[in-house]
């Protein structure tokens, strides 16, 4: 990780947080969530509220997956952070919304009860395995918008949505971060851009003239993220839009090591895990 120091906004609470576990958080799920939720939340775990969005409960215990609650599909177990690219994407009821790389679904659920189960959200997956995951975190969650589909999302059939989330692939080095500190191999992380784009491109083909288009990753890499983005604005009709979070980030980066991008890349989010305690997340909001 030592190669990021350059892009770390405080290295010393970025290493000293690689040592501690991230804080287990859960999001309330509207469309199951009783009135009582917070007082039955509160007879299992002692809890805090996290302030940038609602619905986002941290959990003091290292098992929120072992309640009734979480068996009747009240609340979905998502790191904090992971909230951030639906709460970007803001879909609406009524609208038509694709997650292009949805499995095991923690977002394509958000996305529905965002949207209060009115409209349409196509969740495609390109693993039959995850497909699994897919459909039984929608029935737990009463997610009932939700049409699954397993393609591979550079294949999917033409179709115009009104948003789509590209949460892609990547070197998932936020899971590495409190694994084993170290960052993924350039060449890796050249080779899963070029899929990346690929599927961002695909998303660019299938969104609606003034729809809007979410890219987010849990990888730190540069050239996964500002990279990627960079090139969809310079290759497709995707204009980089700014994002208002009240979230702890930083802005993205306009260079790293030999590498140089347009300033623009500042309207582009980065949560590291010291920022909120939980996982990495890189979002870019992109109009057509």
């Amino acid at each position: 990780m030592k190669k990021y120091k350059p892009i770390i906004d405080d290295w010393d609470a970025f290493k000293a947080e690689s040592d501690e576990h991230p804080v287990n958080a859960v999001r309330k799920n509207p469309l199951k969530a009783k009135e009582d939720f917070e007082e039955k939340l509160a007879e299992r775990f002692q809890y805090e509220k996290a302030d940038w969005a609602d619905g986002i409960y941290r959990l003091d215990t290292e098992s929120p997956g072992k309640s009734l609650l979480h068996w009747r599909g009240e609340y979905y177990v998502q790191e904090e952070s992971a909230a951030l690219p639906i709460e970007v994407l803001d879909p609406k009821p009524g609208e038509k919304v694709l997650d292009m790389c949805a499995a095991p679904g923690g977002k394509t659920t958000q996305i529905a009860a965002k949207m209060n189960n009115k409209g349409l959200v196509v969740a495609n997956d390109e693993s039959s395995q995850r497909m699994k995951s897919l459909h039984a975190n929608v029935y737990r969650t009463g997610s009932a918008i939700v049409d699954a589909t397993n393609y591979d999302a550079r294949r999917l059939p033409e179709e115009k949505f009104d948003r789509i989330l590209v949460d892609a692939p990547c070197s998932g080095e936020g899971d590495r971060f409190y694994e084993t500190f170290t960052a993924i191999d350039e060449q890796d992380s050249r080779d899963l851009a070029k899929l990346q784009f690929q599927i961002l491109e695909k998303a660019s083909q299938m969104i609606r003239e003034g729809g809007t288009v979410v890219y987010s990753t849990c990888t730190i890499s540069p050239i996964e993220n500002e990279g990627v983005v960079q090139r969809a604005v310079d290759e497709t009709e995707l204009e980089l839009k700014e994002i208002e979070t009240s979230i702890p980030h930083v802005e993205g980066v306009d260079s790293f090591e030999d590498l140089d991008y347009d300033a623009d890349m500042s309207k582009c989010v980065r949560v590291y895990p010291h920022h909120v305690n939980s996982g990495v997340i890189f979002v870019a909001k992109l109009e057509k």
